[in-house]
């Protein structure tokens, strides 16, 4: 039996597409967390997994999706290829799961530490 395509469309929002991406990043290796920077205290903060989407940000320009991690990494680690493989799976993830193609993915190392 053929999958068959279903008509309509399909709309995510800001916080799903947040969640997505965190969940996306915690299963990559080197990967601690997720990190809030409070600007106005200049405090940083790993966060728990029910508050990860607060180190996400997502911006939606027309039909283009953008997010920006902002995460904590293992000391030691090839900062490069962790880069490399959180963008890969995020794509991948917002891909499969929220049918959303060619979304940008951009990740900010907020600080290293040893686990």
């Amino acid at each position: 039996m053929a999958d068959a395509a279903v008509p309509g469309t399909l709309q995510v929002s800001n916080d799903v597409i947040a969640d997505l991406a965190g969940y996306a990043a915690m299963m990559c290796y080197g990967v601690v967390g997720m990190a809030y920077t409070d600007d106005q205290q200049n405090l940083q903060t790993l966060l728990s997994m029910s508050q990860m989407s607060k180190g996400i940000d997502v911006d939606m320009d027309g039909d283009t999706v953008s997010v920006t991690l902002h995460v904590v990494v293992d000391a030691g680690v090839n900062m490069r290829s962790v880069s490399q493989n959180l963008e890969s799976s995020v794509r991948f993830m917002l891909g499969q799961v929220a049918q959303i193609d060619g979304a940008e993915v951009h990740v900010v190392i907020e600080d290293m530490r040893v686990r």
